[in-house]
């Protein structure tokens, strides 16, 4: 056991290691007979002394898969189920007998998927911007044509008849029947050089939302046991949002497209 703590790499047999060296420490720590006995006083500085290596080389080792997610273009979910799950017994190792050393860990981890979702979602935005097609401005009038003035000062806008498809519904009712669709790849739409309304940008945006909300809870759950990590991670990522959404929607003057974000958030 010794040997493998200190000098083994961390594997499934280091896991296990780490697992008969957690119950001989609950057993010193929790059994009354060997707490009295004098074999302790031999066998106990050794049990610390693996504990701390153990937790020191977890330490080092799982931090180091944390800052694989900060790599540009790593697929995390990917690297969450194939990489980090295999090695979660280190977390519970940690949390069992080093509530620091897990904090520490915890805080990594909290603080660099904040910060790599939260640019992952300004990315998505941005990209997201140049494919929306404008479809109302402040001055379209809904049903009210346009008259032209004959004063020197007059403005003529161009005729609502002209422009009857800015309060249309058509086919944009369609958005409805499509909530579960896959969000929009950007790159793939602005190729085809498509534009979109606002509202198939906004279901795109919390279609993406969504899923990786959703697997990032779980993972929390599975990895760290306690989901209460998605507040924390998802603060960030939730105010990108929410400032996008304040200066979308502040100036939107699309009714028909406002409508159909009600309907799709309802």
């Amino acid at each position: 056991m010794v040997d493998v703590i200190v000098d083994g790499e961390i594997n499934d047999e280091y896991m296990r290691t780490l697992e008969i060296l957690s119950k001989k420490l609950k057993f010193v720590a929790t059994d009354a007979v060997v707490n009295t006995s004098m074999a302790l006083k031999d066998v106990q500085p050794e049990l610390e002394r693996l504990r701390q290596k153990a937790v020191s080389k977890v330490f080092e080792f799982i931090v180091q898969k944390l800052y694989a997610l900060r790599k540009p273009k790593t697929n995390i979910q990917i690297l969450q189920q194939s990489v980090l799950l295999k090695y979660k017994y280190v977390i519970s190792f940690l949390k069992e007998h080093s509530k620091e050393v897990y904090g520490e860990v915890r805080a990594a981890y909290m603080d660099t998927m904040n910060k790599v979702l939260s640019a992952h979602f300004r990315a998505y935005i941005q990209s997201l911007e140049k494919l929306q097609l404008d479809i109302a401005t402040s001055s379209d009038l809904i049903g009210i044509e346009a008259r032209g003035g004959t004063g020197i000062f007059s403005t003529r806008r161009e005729p609502l008849k002209n422009r009857s498809s800015v309060f249309a519904l058509g086919d944009r009712i369609n958005i409805l029947k499509e909530i579960d669709e896959p969000a929009l790849i950007p790159h793939i739409a602005e190729a085809s050089s498509r534009k979109y309304p606002y509202e198939v940008l906004f279901r795109s945006l919390h279609k993406l939302l969504m899923d990786t909300a959703s697997s990032e809870y779980l993972f929390c759950g599975d990895f760290f046991g306690e989901e209460s990590l998605f507040n924390e991670i998802f603060a960030g990522p939730f105010g990108v949002i929410d400032e996008h959404f304040n200066v979308i929607l502040s100036n939107s003057f699309d009714a028909i497209g406002l409508m159909l974000m009600i309907c799709l958030t309802h």
